[in-house]
């Protein structure tokens, strides 16, 4: 049976905290106040310590601003939590204390205090943290930018401090507010502040835009480019993995390897790949005739040398001592 979908509902102000409860209970409590109040999200615990966080909500004549601290966790828009709850929202977090990872259509941003991402919760999305955080998160819903910003979904997973001049603006006018929201009572005060605040966002998301323009095909050329510029610069690294390589180009290891797809490869293989070819280019090389078989593998990253061996016969037809004597015998 087809469950429908649940709308998301008016913010309304909330503070919870975990703090009176059971450590065994404290989770579950968690997944279902942020559930409730901010987007239907699934959650995993990092490392044994014990959970603890508080959530405090404040609408603002249309604007959803929260306030979260917690302790390391993971948390995930999973295509389940989408068909849960549609909610049609963008939520930016800004990172008041600690740091956070924001991950989202093959992209990632790292972020540490003052820095932000956007998020579009129509699609999966991840957050992380290894070390306790704090945020200030505004929800916005998406039909008040679809239209106005063009593209919108080129924007999420971006550290918006790294790439916009708006943003420290935006940062300061938050921080600022996640502290004087509670306590605002005027309503003409609050209407003011919510448009303001707003203002300053389109104009931030368009600012991105704008330095988004160039073509996606051209996004993607650029992006195949480093990495394989990457793998060549740390192919003679052992420890050289697909994970590293998406840590240093700040990249998911699925969009590296939907980009790679259109070769024909993933990112493992290309990187076992471009091992062998050096390893032969090397072997025919009569300037390291000198160089043993194996010495010219572990300099090209392989610590495994029947792995090699066999992978190198598979690839060339001959085991890699032969194909260094057979090139020999026809010179």
């Amino acid at each position: 049976m087809l469950l429908e979908a649940t709308k998301a509902a008016a913010m309304q102000p909330c503070f919870a905290s975990t703090a009176s409860l059971p450590p065994r209970e404290r989770f579950d409590y968690w997944h279902d106040v942020v559930s409730r109040n901010l987007v239907d999200l699934d959650f995993r615990l990092v490392g044994e310590a014990q959970f603890d966080a508080s959530f405090h909500s404040t609408p603002i004549n249309g604007l959803d601003l929260c306030r979260i601290k917690a302790s390391p966790h993971v948390a995930q828009r999973s295509t389940e939590g989408i068909l849960r709850a549609d909610h049609s929202m963008l939520v930016f977090n800004f990172v008041l204390s600690g740091s956070l990872v924001a991950e989202q259509d093959g992209r990632l941003a790292h972020l540490k205090p003052g820095d932000g991402a956007l998020c579009d919760a129509t699609r999966p999305y991840k957050l992380s943290s290894q070390e306790a955080f704090e945020l200030a998160s505004i929800r916005v819903p998406r039909e008040q930018c679809i239209g106005r910003i063009p593209h919108l979904n080129r924007l999420s997973a971006c550290n918006l401090g790294e790439r916009s001049e708006l943003a420290p603006m935006v940062f300061g006018y938050l921080s600022h507010l996640v502290d004087r929201a509670p306590h605002l009572t005027s309503r003409a005060a609050g209407l003011k502040i919510s448009q303001n605040f707003k203002d300053l966002l389109l104009a931030l998301l368009a600012e991105l835009a704008d330095s988004c323009a160039s073509s996606l095909t051209e996004y993607r050329s650029l992006a195949l480019m480093r990495i394989k510029e990457t793998v060549e610069r740390n192919v003679h690294d052992p420890d050289l993995t697909p994970s590293t390589i998406a840590a240093e180009l700040k990249l998911s290891a699925r969009y590296i390897n939907q980009l790679l797809e259109t070769e024909g490869t993933s990112l493992s293989r290309y990187i076992w790949s471009r091992r062998l070819n050096r390893c032969a280019e090397q072997l025919k090389d009569p300037a390291l005739r000198a160089r043993g078989v194996s010495q010219i593998a572990m300099d090209n990253g392989f610590n495994d040398l029947s792995h090699f061996s066999k992978a190198f016969r598979i690839k060339f037809g001959m085991a890699p001592r032969d194909y260094r004597n057979g090139l020999a015998m026809q010179s």
